[in-house]
């Protein structure tokens, strides 16, 4: 029995070096073993030559990162996931962009689509077979001076989707990247003291408006929301006005106004200042990424944002209208409000609601509904 034993406790010492001598000789055959570092990133490229080798550890210093949403609002949206990065020991940084289709169905045909930063375009081929979440592609593009300090990112997948009587061929996302406040540090968080204004009872319908009226009374105007409205936006009829050009229906009516978009508030803005006086100029800056709203915030200027006025409901596209031409998509749950803080280390963005009050809201909730609602905002300089 005992030579039984020994002959066991022989060969299961022989098994251990055996394994020790695997283990050390795999790190030997393996030339480029990545180190243990926990800030490094692994890029990979699928479909395309991203000029990076595919699979090859980079050690990174991530300097921004964001998500950026599809606007078309059906269960089935494009989520590009992006950092600018540094490796260690290049001089060149980098845009990495992952790419996602999030949708509750599994899919199990081939998607075609493209990645598209500024004029760079890097075209894929994926088999779509998992449901909720499914990583369509990879890229990393060489940042250089030829595209100066705003990088343009847009995205694409031909998959026809039908739901809630609204049919869309494709997929699309697209957003806006400030490199030079990259450069910026923020402060942890920030709060700028703006007072709320209601649009209630006068205005119903009216929180585009009297979100512009919060930021002219901060910015030491004389302000009363009913003559901002009569007197400085321009309206047309439901049905027949883009809500690019003005704003559709009466604010006045809590039933039959569908709002405007930041040109509409900025043609308002020009009309106000030039009536009363001042050197102020609105500026359209939809498509812009989170780091850089955060950043009008630190430096003071409060930033007019257009959200949800129900956070934890997916919005949707309610009505579809073609108007000259122009195929518009109305979102419901949609609702107009000032960015006035942030704070980091809470992981919270504090909103002033003239539909409501001010208050606080998680950061991440923000970004995706912002974002889910095509990142449209102005800013007053």
């Amino acid at each position: 029995m005992k030579k039984y034993v020994s002959c066991a406790v022989l060969i299961l010492l022989c098994l251990i070096c055996a394994m020790v001598f695997y283990v050390n000789a795999s790190d030997l055959w393996q030339n480029e073993a990545p180190p243990a570092d926990t800030n490094s990133n692994v890029t990979t490229d699928t479909g395309s030559d991203n000029g990076l080798t595919n699979d090859t550890f980079v050690p990174d210093d991530t300097m921004l990162s964001g998500s950026i949403y599809g606007e078309y609002l059906t269960s089935s949206s494009l989520r590009i996931e992006w950092s600018t990065i540094k490796p260690t020991g290049d001089d060149k940084s980098y845009i990495s962009i992952e790419l996602y289709l999030d949708t509750p169905d599994t899919i199990t045909k081939t998607g075609t689509g493209y990645i598209m930063i500024n004029d760079v375009k890097k075209e894929f081929d994926s088999a779509l077979t998992v449901g909720t979440t499914t990583l369509l592609t990879t890229h990393a593009q060489a940042i250089d001076e030829s595209f100066g300090d705003v990088l343009n990112i847009s995205a694409y997948l031909s998959l026809e989707v039908e739901e809630n009587g609204v049919s869309l061929e494709g997929l699309s996302a697209s957003g806006k990247i400030m490199l030079n406040d990259g450069n910026i540090t923020l402060p942890q968080g920030h709060l700028i003291n703006l007072e709320h204004i209601s649009q209630f009872p006068a205005l119903p319908s009216g929180d585009e408006i009297t979100s512009l009226a919060m930021v002219l009374k901060y910015l030491k105007y004389d302000i009363n929301i009913v003559d901002l409205c009569d007197m400085y936006l321009e309206k047309g009829p439901v049905g027949y006005t883009s809500f690019f050009k003005a704003n559709v229906g009466n604010p006045k009516s809590a039933y039959n106004s569908f709002g405007c978009m930041p040109p509409v508030l900025v043609k308002a803005t020009e009309k106000f200042v030039s009536a009363n006086g001042g050197s102020y100029v609105a500026k359209d800056i939809s498509g812009i990424d989170a780091h850089s709203l955060y950043s009008y915030v630190s430096q003071d200027k409060p930033v007019i944002v257009w959200a949800c006025e129900n956070f934890d409901i997916d919005p949707q596209i309610s009505h579809i209208w073609v108007i000259e031409g122009e195929t518009l998509y109305v979102k419901s749950n949609i609702s107009t409000m000032v960015l006035i803080g942030y704070n980091y280390d809470e992981g919270t963005v504090t909103l002033a609601d003239p539909a409501g009050t001010i208050f606080d809201i998680d950061m991440e909730l923000f970004e995706m509904r912002f974002s889910q609602m095509g990142a449209y905002a102005l800013v007053i300089e």
